[in-house]
């Protein structure tokens, strides 16, 4: 997992030194203090008031120290790790962002969401807190052992082969225990995560059909799966209770060594302490430690699922992805698909070996019952999709090599389902190639004739807008908008009047008359009254093409 994370630490390998050099110096220089206490215990016992006052003042500046120290390596380390998060974040979002709208559209909105936020997040978490108690713990122990070794290497022998062993059955046992819990709560809090995001945008959809009391027997049943699983994981985490026993009893063990080499004057009183003191420090750390490797386990999962997205996502935007370099293709062109094929899954072929030209200028209308394939062969036309097999090609260029903002230039689709953004009228109108001033957006309204529809609103092209503030109609006349903006070579309509109310219809029509112009015209229609607008008809699934009369 951290061969698979290493890429990501490009660009801050001196930030993450420094943070390593300020752990190590830390936990030196807590291992020194607890050494430090001995010598002070031994130049009281010695009646030494001299060196006494020394070592008390060394010792305080060692504490303050540390602290400092302590505070600007965590300080580093947690700003490494917001750095580093801060970039997979980017790559994740840009992952996404490039995908193919296939691959998109497979996978659940809940699912990107939670991945792209809750995997982020629980790894900002784990980055923020744990990841420096886990560094510290890990440090201090060690430093805490050479120290111990420089004191008298019999106990410290004595301590590595008595508590070390039995410390490791107990975290061992833990993490036989809440290993495989932390997955399964990784695994729960997703389902959880994606039944509740994909819920809020069907919710009317539930009360109307009465469903709601069944959605909501699924979502229990998931929040029930996860609270198992909690509380599995945390019955993992409590065998962590047994290092407390186990570190009472090796602390109760020296005392009693401790005592009987100071009597015979093998050991100082000022070392005993220090082995007293390291023995509790050491239990504790090594708690600490455990407990810290466990949340790493947690922060495994996520960082191995959030790297799988951006594997799969990365796979899918490269067989999509165009070379430096691309061809431009022209201002026009005929739209050609050659053997083309496209299938959901094994045995559901939507289209077979289509192939078709669509010369520059032409009205085609593509009509055939739901199901047909009318929607796919319109997001394959607009290089949207890509095919199973054959070539979509725009003026004899395949649509799979050309720069997707030039492909986006020459061909546009207006989809039935208008996706808007939170934020004005004119900032929805704007998201075309080449982000049109307000200057250019105020002349392409009223050229399509549809200033007296923008003026009726609050604010004009002000007006904060959404999916609830505007009709299904309305928002149909936002992409014709944007689709005159674009000015591209071929105009894509996939039932663009579908469920409109007439006048509304009546506006779209007028409009996409005015965008339509000369460009090549494919409107897909599931009614008959839309043959009007071409001069061949393909009719699917069978792919018949018909001269259409006048």
């Amino acid at each position: 997992m951290f061969r698979r994370a290493v890429p990501f630490l490009a660009g801050h390998r001196a930030a993450l030194g420094l943070a390593v050099l300020l752990n190590l110096a830390g936990a030196g220089l807590a291992a020194g203090v607890t050494a430090l206490i001995g010598t002070v215990v031994d130049a009281a016992s010695a009646g030494d008031h001299a060196a006494l006052g020394r070592r008390v003042l060394l010792l305080l500046g060692l504490v303050a120290a540390g602290g400092v120290l302590t505070w600007l390596a965590r300080y580093w380390l947690i700003r490494v790790g917001e750095r580093v998060l801060a970039g997979l974040r980017e790559r994740a979002t840009e992952a996404v962002g490039a995908a193919p709208l296939r691959f998109l559209e497979t996978h659940p909105r809940g699912e990107l969401l939670r991945r792209l936020t809750g995997e982020i997040n629980g790894l900002g978490s784990f980055a923020g807190t744990t990841l420096p108690d886990l560094v510290t713990a890990g440090l201090v122990l060690g430093a805490t052992v050479l120290m111990l070794g420089l004191h008298s290497w019999p106990l410290t022998a004595l301590l590595l082969v008595v508590f070390v062993p039995l410390a490791l059955l107990v975290v061992r046992g833990f993490h036989r225990a809440a290993g495989p819990a932390f997955e399964t709560v990784a695994e729960a809090e997703a389902a959880v995560a994606a039944t509740f995001t994909e819920t809020l945008p069907a919710q009317e959809q539930l009360r109307i059909s009465g469903a709601a009391p069944r959605w909501l027997a699924r979502f229990g049943r998931e929040n029930d799966r996860l609270l198992a699983a909690r509380t599995e994981a945390v019955r993992g985490e409590l065998r962590l209770n047994r290092l407390v026993l186990l570190q009472a009893g090796c602390v109760a063990g020296l005392l009693v060594l401790g005592a009987v080499l100071v009597g015979r004057g093998a050991l100082s009183v000022g070392a005993a302490v220090v082995f007293v003191l390291a023995t509790r420090d050491l239990g504790a750390r090594f708690e600490d430690l455990a407990g810290a490797i466990g949340e790493a386990k947690e922060a495994r999962v996520r960082l191995a699922r959030l790297l799988d997205l951006l594997r799969v996502t990365g796979a899918a935007a490269d067989r999509v992805r165009r070379e430096p370099g691309a061809p431009v293709p022209p201002e026009r062109g005929a739209l050609t698909l050659t053997g083309v094929g496209f299938a959901y899954g094994p045995g559901r072929p939507v289209l077979d070996g289509l192939t078709l030209t669509v010369a520059s200028g032409e009205r085609l209308v593509v009509a055939g019952p739901t199901g047909s394939g009318k929607s796919t062969l319109g997001k394959l036309l607009a290089g949207l999709y890509v095919p199973d097999r054959g070539t979509v090609a725009f003026a004899g260029h395949d649509l799979s090599g050309l720069d997707p903002a030039r492909l986006r230039e020459r061909i546009v689709l207006v989809p039935q389902e208008v996706v808007l953004v939170a934020g004005t009228l004119a900032e929805n109108l704007a998201m075309v190639p080449g982000r049109p001033g307000r200057a250019r957006i105020e002349e392409t309204v009223g050229r399509l004739g549809l200033a007296a529809w923008v003026a009726a609103l609050p604010d004009g092209l002000d007006t904060p807008v959404g999916t609830r503030t505007l009709s299904a109609g309305e928002r149909q006349l936002v992409a014709v908008v944007r689709a005159a903006l674009a000015d591209p070579a071929v105009l894509i309509l996939d039932e663009a009047t579908a469920g409109v109310d007439h006048e509304t219809a009546a506006r779209i029509e007028e409009a996409l008359s005015v965008t339509a112009g000369d460009r090549t015209l494919i409107v897909i229609a599931h009614r008959a009254d839309t043959l009007g607008r071409g001069r061949r008809l393909l009719t699917l699934p069978g792919g018949r093409l018909t001269d259409v009369a006048r």
